[in-house]
């Protein structure tokens, strides 16, 4: 069956607004065959879903920080500005980029790894600012209560272990010298992400997480199998297995060319990989393991055109069988209109065959 494309905010069209990382959009109404939940449960299970869910229309999706109050990872500046987030490290947003930098003029929170324990201030998780913070998100007039929620974690435990020592030079120096602090410090760091994650999901009813931990350039990884096995995976291992064993759905993002993580990253068990699609070939990781692992093709495009087809291609790469999502992280309304009608109707399509 064909479906119609329905244009943006065409007379009769349905919409509504939805939360982004960046800002509220409208986004278009589906008359669904199923619930969204339902759908997702097929997917996460890849038992042929009936179309690939994305954050803004089957989800309510936003930053933890809102749900903390602390100032964690952000992309809702709009100009070049400084902020220092919720472990002291000071950074520089850049518009450019639509990412933040590291301060290089700014002394970091660690000179020495090995001192981590008398100089790291763990974030304050308050109970009652979390429960105020869930529920005046949950009162935004973009919350819908009906669908699913899922939220942006922030940085994981190589990411931090970065942040906290000023940059990769430093850290990747730490990790040959150092590998007993750095892997003690970094399973502390996810001891404290689970009890965040506990937090939150006792006021806001939580569905799935993103968790993001870059592992490489975009030529090679940043660091070995063998430190893999040695300092990283048991950390990481921590935080994956709570989430798990609360029956949390995880979307894993790592920036980089990681194909050898891959056999680790079924192991650990997120639900989703969001990987860059220029350094990975995500086509070749789903055939050789898409039984095991889900993919997340974020949508991202400069035009309606460039847009449809690269969601076409991505859905005809990743669809098989379920195990796709989509994260919409914000951007040109129309663009993005245009970009989640396709999405679901040639899904549709596509599951139809």
């Amino acid at each position: 069956m064909k479906y119609e494309r329905i244009p943006y905010l065409a007379l009769g069209s349905k919409h509504e607004y939805a939360g982004t990382i960046m800002q509220p959009i409208k986004v278009p109404v589906f008359d669904y065959p199923i619930s969204t939940r339902e759908n997702f449960r097929r997917v996460l299970r890849h038992e042929n879903p009936l179309w690939v869910p994305t954050s803004a229309n089957d989800f309510n999706y936003c930053m933890g920080g809102e749900l903390t109050g602390l100032s964690d990872l952000r992309f809702d500046f709009t100009q070049r500005c400084d902020w220092t987030d919720l472990f002291g490290c000071v950074w520089e947003w850049i518009p450019e980029a639509g990412g933040s930098m590291l301060k290089p003029d700014r002394a970091p929170v660690l000179g020495d790894i090995t001192e981590w324990e008398k100089k790291i201030v763990w974030p304050d998780l308050n109970e009652a600012r979390i429960k105020t913070c869930c529920e005046n998100y949950m009162s935004r007039p973009y919350y819908h209560p009906e669908k699913m929620n899922y939220y942006d974690f922030g940085q994981g435990c190589t990411e931090r272990l970065v942040a906290v020592l000023g940059g990769y030079t430093e850290a990747m120096l730490a990790l040959a010298e150092e590998p007993d602090a750095c892997r003690e410090f970094m399973a502390e760091l996810s001891r404290f992400h689970c009890k965040m994650l506990e937090r939150i999901a006792k006021y806001f009813p939580t569905d799935m997480i993103m968790y993001h931990d870059d592992w490489g350039t975009e030529r090679d990884s940043f660091f070995s199998e063998r430190m893999m096995d040695e300092i990283v995976y048991e950390p990481s291992e921590i935080i994956f297995g709570h989430v798990r064993d609360s029956g949390i759905a995880m979307l894993f993002h790592t920036c980089g060319c990681v194909k050898r993580f891959l056999p680790y990253m079924v192991t650990l068990g997120p639900d989703f990989l969001q990987l860059q699609l220029r350094a990975n070939d995500v086509r070749a990781y789903k055939e050789q393991y898409g039984d095991k692992l889900g993919f997340d093709l974020p949508m991202i495009g400069e035009s309606s055109e460039a847009l449809i087809q690269y969601i076409d291609q991505g859905v005809s790469d990743l669809g098989k069988n379920g195990g796709m999502f989509s994260t919409v992280f914000g951007g040109d309304e129309k663009i993005l209109w245009d970009g989640m009608e396709e999405l679901y109707c040639y899904s549709r399509e596509y599951y139809e065959k």
